[in-house]
């Protein structure tokens, strides 16, 4: 409570702190509610449906009246499980009050595990790696990336081209915070070669399966960017991969991604985005963090397969160490976006998935 009240939220006693959160994440609400109040703060609470509610937009408006007519700084604090939703919502709130006294935080995967695991690192330190990796991946065009267990991935990356993104838990004015933090991620130019994830998975796809894979890793080939096979000795792990890349576009490489997160010393058994700041390489098959205008197509699955650790040899022949997150002085650049989820989105069920993946028939 204390590293996410102090470190990425930066509350004092003179702020007004509204919390929204969804059924599930009641206790984590309460956990911050007390922690605030101890903090001498008189914080909100509003319960909210993810995705669709209709009365979110007047109860916050109502939330925030006597905030609009004092000059004190207002941190909104959304708690979700499973989805970021209310994104227009909380626009409208922020624009209200002024981007420069409200602030917004956006948590996922709200529960004992995001509080034990993922706010171990400060902003000030994420920020620090991902500058660091970013500053030296930024010069090279080709890269190979290997794991001890078994990953060999050639790649080539477009500087000009793909946009990079470096989640790192800062509060930005006029922007929202993705929580939890910790990954610098890009689109790969060209991709080949095979992934064994034996980290996790992590995709936007309600399951109740043990998202870690240490004792049954997935092994994909990829070609061209293309996932063309795949092994996994669990039945179930194989079963939901196979109803994902039925989708039309979730077998192609959307993401290349890099966990930076040092705090998460060990993975969880959700299926989250904790597992995916885990430090190690990820590649995300489906839809991808690119504007359409520069990857056109779209996806409605999203799956992250997550390698434990791995060596980047650049093209200078020179290596980076991906297990230990590393801060080499480089200041943190600009023109890198810092958000991972922009709009709202949520996991879908198997049933929708299903529905996903029935050929189109014309009449």
């Amino acid at each position: 409570m204390s590293a996410l009240l102090d470190s990425y939220l930066r509350i004092s006693a003179a702020d007004q702190l509204v919390i929204l959160y969804t059924a599930e994440c009641r206790p984590p609400a309460a956990w911050i509610l007390v922690a605030a109040e101890e903090r001498g703060l008189s914080p909100v609470a509003l319960a909210m449906r993810p995705m669709e509610d209709t009365s979110l937009a007047t109860r916050l408006r109502e939330a925030l009246l006597p905030s609009m007519r004092r000059s004190n700084r207002v941190v909104i604090l959304t708690l979700e499980k499973n989805s970021v939703s209310h994104f227009a919502v909380l626009q409208e709130a922020q624009n209200l009050l002024g981007d420069d006294r409200c602030d917004v935080v956006r948590v996922t995967n709200a529960g004992p595990e995001l509080f034990s695991h993922a706010f171990n690192t400060t902003p000030a330190e994420l920020s620090a790696y991902n500058a660091s990796l970013y500053g030296r991946l930024r010069k090279s065009r080709k890269v190979t990336i290997r794991t001890s267990r078994g990953t060999h991935l050639e790649i080539e990356l477009d500087q000009e081209r793909f946009t990079w993104t470096s989640n790192r838990g800062t509060l930005r004015k006029g922007a929202f915070l993705v929580l939890p933090a910790g990954e610098l991620a890009t689109y790969p130019a060209r991709i080949n070669g095979r992934l064994v994830a034996d980290a996790a998975f992590n995709a936007n796809i309600y399951t109740t399966l043990d998202a870690r894979l240490g004792a049954r890793p997935v092994t994909v080939d990829i070609v061209e960017g293309q996932a063309v096979d795949f092994s996994c000795d669990d039945a179930q792990v194989a079963e939901l991969i196979e109803m994902c890349w039925a989708v039309p576009h979730a077998r192609r490489v959307g993401e290349l991604g890099f966990g930076t997160n040092a705090g998460i010393d060990r993975l969880v058994p959700l299926n989250s985005h904790i597992n995916e700041r885990f430090p190690g390489v990820h590649v995300g098959f489906g839809e991808h963090n690119q504007p359409f205008q520069i990857v056109d197509y779209r996806c409605d699955v999203h799956f992250d397969l997550i390698a434990t650790g791995g060596i980047i040899t650049l093209d200078d022949g020179s290596e980076i160490d991906l297990s230990r997150p590393a801060d080499d002085g480089t200041p943190h650049p600009d023109g890198v976006n810092d958000e991972d989820i922009d709009g709202d989105c949520c996991v879908l069920s198997f049933d929708q998935c299903r529905v996903l993946s029935l050929p189109v028939r014309s009449r």
